[in-house]
């Protein structure tokens, strides 16, 4: 292991003080037993140990990737001083499609490095998507798998920036009179890269996803959310609102982080729909 600069120590000292005075959190369990019994996801809270453990990785990882603090090999905005960085539970799901995977092999730095940009990402996903959207939680053992939850029902997240694979291309929609199922347009950001926005039924019909693509860098980007279907619940962003999301900058400094600094291997693009 290498010796931490003495700024490291510092910083790392500071938060460490700033979370042993956090309270754990109260009554978790019982609600998650009660929305596993009755939401499609079957989802519960990782508490106790678990939810220290994941406080703890987080704040050690933001302090590991601020410049001049840590090995960390991409910088993640990470606030110093006045409040506390919030940390963002885990929700552990019973995944219906395989999950995302960090690049491997993958150093303690890395993995460091990597929870602090998925807490970066949660705390853009819970400030810039619609209050609709509820409460954000990170999902375990996927890299790019968020988890909202809301009076609406419980809606699973896809914020994906993978390496492209040789021969990827955009999906754009089709031509006029040809899209047969939900709608379809194309916004540019403010470079001219074209993101094509779909809102497409699912299930028997009655809910529907909305997702964002576009390819940006040397990867290709995908923002999925998706129906509950238990709760006859439609993703709670239309296609304009995810439209902004996607153009805001703190988005956009998410997803240059992760071409310039990969946060997961290259795979299969997904699909609308995934992990009902």
């Amino acid at each position: 292991m290498h010796d931490q600069a003495p700024e490291a120590l510092f910083v790392k000292e500071a938060m460490d003080r700033v979370t042993d005075d956090l309270a754990e959190p109260i009554g978790l369990t019982a609600r998650a037993v009660r929305d596993g019994r009755r939401r499609r996801l079957r989802s519960r809270l990782a508490i106790g140990g678990a939810a220290a453990c994941t406080a703890a990785l987080a704040v050690t990882g933001l302090a590991a990737v601020l410049p001049g603090t840590g090995n960390g090999t991409g910088p993640v905005g990470a606030q110093v001083g006045g409040a506390p960085p919030r940390v963002f539970p885990t929700a552990t799901l019973t995944p219906t499609v395989a999950p995302t995977a960090p690049p491997t092999p993958q150093s303690e730095a890395e993995r460091l490095r990597i929870e602090a940009y998925r807490q970066a990402t949660a705390g853009v996903l819970q400030d810039l998507l619609p209050p609709e959207i509820g409460q954000i939680r990170l999902v375990s053992d996927d890299v790019s798998g968020y988890l909202a939850t809301s009076s609406h029902g419980e809606h699973f997240i896809r914020f994906s920036v993978a390496p492209a694979q040789a021969g990827s291309g955009q999906r754009l929609c089709l031509p006029a009179g040809l899209e047969t199922k939900g709608t379809c347009l194309v916004m540019e950001l403010s470079d001219g890269t074209p993101v094509t926005l779909r809102v497409m039924p699912e299930g028997d019909g009655t809910v529907t996803a909305t997702s964002a693509t576009f390819h940006f860098g040397n990867s290709d980007v995908s923002i999925f959310i998706n129906p509950d279907d238990r709760a006859s619940s439609s993703a709670p962003v239309t296609d304009k609102q995810l439209a902004h999301f996607v153009a805001e900058p703190r988005v956009l400094d998410l997803i240059r982080q992760a071409d310039q600094h990969p946060v997961q291997a290259p795979q299969i693009s997904h699909n609308e729909g995934e992990n009902q």
